[in-house]
């Protein structure tokens, strides 16, 4: 480090002296509970030519401000600075910006307000460009409400001044996949919804005494379809205009909670439990969508929805031509083929530092190194395809393979070990599996597959029984790890981009309501 960089870290004199914003504001701003409320500032709260002190991580939420420095590159300083604001709706809150400085931490003008509630990280790419990769994930529950992960992945490219005055936008583009031919296919077919059938004064009856006992429910929506009902019920008295023989759903404005819901198969007849206070409902002519006060601080939260199209299932996203930054949870879809169910099966993707598990400082961008990957089951296998975007090939030579371009998978057993499978580019564009669980290095015949060159780098396609993933019976879930290892160089390894999360087997998609809440109950 630059000796003057290091004394400008390491100094001892007081932080800036911070300009607060009018006390009115700040308090309006508490009260709304949201840092953009608190109307975040686009200049510093700070002047031109302060020298900024690092100070310790964390300061900010015990009241008092904080200065990092991320790095400098040529005669630049990048700084991520947090002003604290106190308590608020959320908990804590604060101001947080990027911003420049000279070698000795004076600040050169250039601010970029930051979003104070998502993981942030921030980076040089260049001596003239700097990264900001945003992270954000709702999750409610244990299992998102479409079933596939939240997680979302943001990146912004800023270029900066020369004299560090100022940052300017730059394009900042995400990689292209191949899709096959089967994903660019002809839109899906949307069925009209059912019409509503009749439900009788028995049925009613019945239906009544499974919900709450301290009101009188009355019927405000029902669909029916294939013998089973979806009946939406409400605890508050409807007016004398209200029809509730009409076929079309009711107006979201016009209902009022609590609600009771109940599923109406043959004879059985039971309570789907949303009729707890605080659970508002909205109904669609294909769906009843719940939400609760299950976010922070009680604020309403989507919690799921519930076919009205098909009563007894849920309703989730569609998969095919999905992509995702994350797979907590990843839903695997089934086919007879590997082509078909392939095609089904959205895309996990990886492409920013967020998914470097090891060798930050090897890796570079996108092109140095990012992937891609969807993966679904035929019978007792999963079919996986692997795309890898990767300046600089390096197949398999001699020795174990560790240090050569390859995808790993990790998938955790019931004794706490773990599986691990190193799949290499072996000669004749085949792959050569093996077990490097602990300090194994034993060939795995039966996991077969090929690789092939790409303009851009490489793709993988693998058939990998499920026994011999440990998985001697069909399990609804289980964790799994999947890594692409970059090696620049022969003999060493340089870094590993990683996916960490979950496969989910449904027994259909969308599930039944019985069956997903076995998967995910509510918290």
């Amino acid at each position: 480090m630059n000796d003057r960089v290091h004394h400008a870290a390491s100094s001892q004199a007081p932080a800036p002296r911070m300009r607060r914003h009018p006390g009115r504001a700040l308090l309006v701003g508490l009260w709304l509970g949201s840092t953009t409320a608190l109307a975040a500032p686009t200049e510093p709260w700070f002047e031109k030519g302060t020298v900024l002190v690092q100070t310790p991580d964390g300061g900010a939420y015990y009241g008092v401000d904080t200065q990092k420095r991320i790095g400098c590159e040529g005669r630049l300083c990048l700084w991520h600075v947090v002003q604290s604001l106190g308590p608020c709706f959320y908990g804590l809150c604060t101001n947080q910006q990027m911003v420049l400085s000279d070698l000795e931490g004076r600040f050169l003008g250039a601010a970029q307000d930051l979003d104070a509630w998502a993981p942030k990280t921030l980076r040089f790419i260049d001596a003239e460009h700097v990264e900001v990769v945003t992270t954000s994930r709702n999750e409610p529950f244990s299992i998102p409400a479409d079933a596939l992960d939240s997680t979302r992945v943001s990146r912004q490219v800023l270029k900066v001044a020369p004299d560090g005055s100022r940052f300017i936008a730059a394009p900042s583009p995400t990689p292209k996949w191949t899709k096959p031919a089967a994903r660019r296919g002809k839109a899906p077919v949307v069925s009209k919804p059912p019409k509503s059938l009749p439900v009788d004064d028995a049925l009613l009856a019945r239906a009544r005494t499974l919900c709450r006992e301290d009101l009188r429910f009355n019927p405000v929506d029902h669909a029916c379809r294939d013998g089973t009902c979806l009946l939406l019920l409400s605890g508050v008295e409807p007016s004398p205009e209200a029809d509730t023989e009409d076929a079309s759903p009711p107006a979201a404005a016009d209902l009022k909670g609590p609600f009771c819901g109940l599923l109406v198969k043959g004879e059985e007849l039971r309570s789907l439990g949303f009729d707890e206070e605080g659970v508002e409902v909205e109904v669609s002519s294909t769906a009843y969508a719940l939400s609760g006060p299950v976010g922070a601080r009680g604020s309403m939260e989507h919690m799921e929805t519930l076919s009205r199209s098909r009563p007894g299932y849920m309703v989730f996203s569609d998969t095919v031509g999905a992509v995702v930054d994350g797979i907590r949870p990843y839903p695997v879809r089934s086919a007879h083929s590997k082509e078909a169910a392939l095609a089904l099966a959205p895309t996990a993707q990886a492409y920013t530092q967020v998914h470097i598990s090891w060798g930050e400082t090897g890796w570079k961008d996108a092109e140095d190194l990012s992937f891609a990957w969807r993966l679904a089951r035929v019978g007792e296998m999963l079919a996986l395809h692997v795309e890898v975007h990767d300046d600089q090939m390096v197949p398999l030579g001699t020795g174990t393979g560790v240090h050569s371009d390859h995808v790993e998978l990790t998938v955790p057993r019931s004794n706490a070990s773990a599986l691990k499978l190193g799949v290499l580019l072996a000669a004749g564009g085949k792959v050569a599996a093996r077990d490097w669980t602990g300090e194994a290095n034993t060939p795995l015949a039966s996991i077969q597959g090929t690789w092939r060159k790409r303009p851009q780098g490489y793709e993988v396609t693998l058939t990998l029984p499920l026994s011999d993933l440990g998985v001697a019976e069909p399990r609804r879930s289980f964790g799994l790890s999947l890594a692409v290892s970059d090696a620049d160089a022969r003999g060493k390894q340089e870094t590993l981009m990683t996916h960490s999360g979950s496969l989910i087997f449904w027994t259909e998609y969308p599930p039944s309501i019985d069956e997903y809440r076995r998967h995910g109950p509510m918290d």
